[in-house]
């Protein structure tokens, strides 16, 4: 007994000699030098002790350290120069710093910098704004998901389309958020382009697994971007000037130091180049497409304890055409068209209890709305008209309140804890039809009420071990039914060496706002629709395991990753239904009940996704780039297609290989290179025809009276589904950039010649069955391929102040 006295009085002298080692904590926040401009994951290490941290969205950041009268910090990120403070930590420190950028790094320089080795975080991408201008993309026009769709794991639809498939979703089960608002449809000329404009953009992080507890809500990815919040000190801006749009982006001081301003527009000018073409034509008609974006935020510094942010984002589509025609006797007028628009606007408060707790406060908009019209007018000279007025919206408008604490007791816990309410309000349909003798109004809504609450730690342990265990707890209330969906994460790291690191992570995912599409590409017919009782969340389960691999003396990161995904309750529209068939049965049959139309014509199933993804990447020096690589296998399963089994999703990609290179040859000049491969999607195509003759008897038609046309009727005959692939396609593009500084330096210019597709490789676009005919033996089908971009060289101007 005294032995076991003697150990416990032992065990508790030496728990009180530790309790009593005195620990402070240096905390501030990190810009950039000369903007005042926030710097997110700022690496702030002490060597000596191996302790470190890094600076979160909002660029604060907080370490504790013992108390020492000399303690080294190292502040470093790549694309800055280092700072090197010592601190005099016998009590806690409030230290701001203002980090140089825009010079190379050497090998002492970037000793301190995080890599991926370092992390506990495994299947995440950032981008810098400088690669997305850098990278040659068709025509000349800069985005950022074009950009993304070069690394493994993500892939694009059909070529040239800026939608994003990740590791076998689909396009809707990415959460897409622009300063922490949801964007529905991210896509402008149906998916040609997204719609961030590359000027107003700050930073991009895309999430393929081992999701962070604050994130959720989709099955498959989260791509976090953030808008530049302007100049503290001084007026900027650039701008350019491109084959298909121009853009412009100012920033600047509202008040020196303490607040800024920052706005940004893009515009197209199809409409202003075809409407002559047009003309030309038919001079009775006129129409036209345009889109445009439109990004601002504001910010005000109250102190270190209180700062305010306000941004918004606004954009449209707008397809339009008008017809005018008169006769002698009579006249013609139609209008008609379609748009599709999003507008977001998100209000942050950020506030600093002490050097460790920070918290944000956020007030989120966002609406999505899509609009088809038609307005016929027909009248003669007998005082006889005839008229017919259509118009289908659908959308869908969240209202969310957002509140996040992050804790940081020590150098080995950072603590993130927080709860969101969102108000979904999805319109599936809202009609107006008259007519003739049709005169019919009717608006169908849905609605869905969403509370979160979500807890994360990441643990250090040793800078050997490190641990993210995290809970999101979400529940999701319709009318008649409430769902509770507990979602587990985990994540964990080990270094074996410095520079070398195991990972393995494992991610629950809930969805519970739906996407209707009975396409492959971002049409804005699309519908948004909420769980309901009948249709329930979506489901995910994703493990991966890989290794990173840093070679600090090549400045060289290698990351190999395998991940394996199960999808549940994954929804799709019925054969022989969409949503185009949807409107004309509910246009024409008012006098049936029409709620839920859309329940009744989809089909619920599983989806099963898993590959290997390898990356080599250098992310600075004169030469940057990346060597990408995948191998996937997605497949799909409902009961009411395919007769019930598995098949290929249609997205299922076989081999996916990426090389990107961005060499800066001078001061003066950029020159950048992209080479893709890719396995062809599946698709499908009829696999015999069926032909029956005298079609017209059986409307009730004499034989002799019908068309000759209509008296054999064809019938495509389908096998499997997706029982065919496309061509594998592959392309090479290739960029320069001409930078020529102006007198006193203020002012530059950029001149950009890029050639997309330089081999000119004919890549399938879609396919189509045509007959073909053989002279006397007859005729036989044949498969056509069309090809849309073949070699296309563009020559865009920029500028900056």
């Amino acid at each position: 007994m005294k032995k076991y006295i003697t150990i416990i009085a032992l065990i508790l002298i030496a728990f009180r000699m530790y309790s009593q080692t005195a620990t402070h904590t240096i905390s501030g926040y990190i810009t950039e030098k000369g903007s005042k401009e926030s710097l997110i994951g700022v690496t702030v290490a002490n060597r000596e002790l191996m302790k470190g941290t890094s600076s979160n969205a909002y660029g604060f950041y907080s370490l504790s350290l013992p108390e020492t009268t000399s303690a080294v910090i190292i502040f470093s990120i790549v694309g800055y120069r280092s700072d090197t403070v010592v601190v005099d930590l016998t009590e806690d420190r409030r230290i701001n710093v203002e980090l140089e950028s825009g010079i190379e790094l050497d090998v002492v320089t970037i000793t301190g910098d995080k890599r991926a080795s370092d992390e506990v975080q495994m299947s995440t991408i950032t981008m810098s704004p400088m690669e997305i201008k850098m990278i040659p993309v068709i025509l000349g026009e800069k985005d950022v998901f074009k950009t993304l769709l070069l690394m493994p794991g993500v892939q694009s639809g059909t070529e040239g389309m800026s939608g994003i498939y990740v590791r076998g979703g689909g396009p809707d089960q990415n959460l897409i958020i622009l300063d922490e608002a949801t964007i529905y449809n991210a896509s402008h000329l149906l998916g040609f382009f997204s719609i961030f404009n590359g000027n107003a953009i700050k930073s991009v992080e895309l999430i393929k697994g081992g999701f962070p507890a604050q994130y959720g809500g989709r099955l498959s990815s989260v791509i976090d971007l953030k808008m530049k919040e302007g100049n503290k000190q001084s007026y900027h801006g650039e701008g350019g000037i491109g084959i298909l749009s121009s853009n412009i982006m100012v920033e600047g001081p509202i008040k020196k130091d303490v607040s800024s301003f920052m706005i940004s527009g893009r515009r197209t000018y199809f409409d202003i180049l075809t409407q002559p073409i047009i003309a030309a034509m038919s001079p009775s008609a006129s129409g036209g497409y345009f889109f445009y974006d439109l990004n601002a935020k504001i910010n005000y510094d109250f102190g270190d304890k209180n700062k305010l942010f306000v941004s918004g984002y606004f954009g449209r589509d707008k397809f339009y055409m008008t017809n005018k025609e008169k006769y002698e006797d009579a006249s013609l007028n139609l209008k008609a068209g379609l748009f599709w628009q999003n507008s977001t606007a998100s209000l942050r408060w950020n506030h600093l209890f002490n050097s460790r707790l920070f918290s944000n406060m956020s007030y989120i908009f966002n609406d999505y709305t899509m609009k088809i019209y038609e307005n016929y007018d027909e009248s003669n000279i007998y005082d006889e008209s005839f008229s017919i007025k259509f118009n289908s919206n659908s959308g869908i408008r969240d209202h969310t309140i957002k509140y996040d604490l992050t804790y940081i007791p020590n150098s080995n816990h950072t603590i993130m804890m927080g709860a969101v309410t969102t108000l979904h309000r999805s319109r599936p349909y809202a009609l107006a039809l008259q007519g003739g003798q049709i005169d019919t109004e009717e608006v169908q809504t849905e609605l869905g009420v969403e509370y979160v609450l979500y807890a994360k730690d990441e643990m250090n342990f040793g800078n050997k071990l490190r641990i993210d265990p995290g809970v999101r707890l979400s529940f999701f209330s319709v009318p008649s039914k409430t769902y509770v969906s507990p979602e587990p994460r985990l994540s964990i790291s080990y270094n074996f060496t410095r520079d070398f690191a195991v990972k393995a992570s494992y991610a629950m995912m809930s969805q519970y706002m739906l996407l209707l599409t009975s396409g492959n590409i971002g049409l804005p017919s699309d519908l948004w629709v909420p769980v309901t009782k009948t249709i329930r969340p979506q489901r995910s389960h994703q493990v991966a395991i890989g290794g990173a691999y840093d070679w600090r003396e090549k400045n060289l990161t290698f990351t190999v990753e395998g991940y394996y995904k199960k999808m549940n309750n994954i929804i799709a529209y019925k054969e022989g239904t969409s949503f185009f068939l949807d409107l004309i049965e509910l246009s024409f049959s008012p006098e049936n009940d029409n709620r839920k139309r859309w329940e009744k014509n989809i089909t619920t199933g599983q989806g099963w996704s898993y590959g290997t993804e390898f990356l080599v990447r250098r992310n600075y020096g004169k030469l940057t780039g990346w060597i990408g690589y995948t191998l996937s296998w997605t497949y799909n399963q409902f009961d009411d297609l395919n007769f019930g089994k598995k098949y290929f999703a249609r997205y299922d990609r076989r081999h996916d290989v990426s090389i990107v290179v961005m060499y800066k040859v001078t001061e003066k000049l950029n020159l950048s290179a992209s080479w893709v491969y890719a396995t062809g999607n599946a698709i499908t195509i009829p696999e015999s025809y069926v032909y029956a003759q005298d079609i017209g008897d059986y409307f009730g038609y004499e034989h002799s009276n019908y068309p000759l046309s209509m008296q054999v009727f064809q019938t495509e005959c389908y096998g499997s589904k997706n029982n065919a692939r496309m061509d594998a396609f592959h392309h090479l593009d290739v960029g320069a950039q001409f930078i020529k500084p102006h007198k006193g330096g203020k002012w530059k210019s950029i001149w950009e010649l890029s050639v997309y597709n330089v081999y000119n490789h004919k890549n399938a676009f879609f396919y189509f069955v045509n007959e073909s005919y053989l002279g006397n033996e007859g005729s036989t089908k044949v498969l056509n391929k069309i090809s849309i971009f073949p070699i296309i060289p563009s020559l865009s101007y920029s500028f900056a102040f």
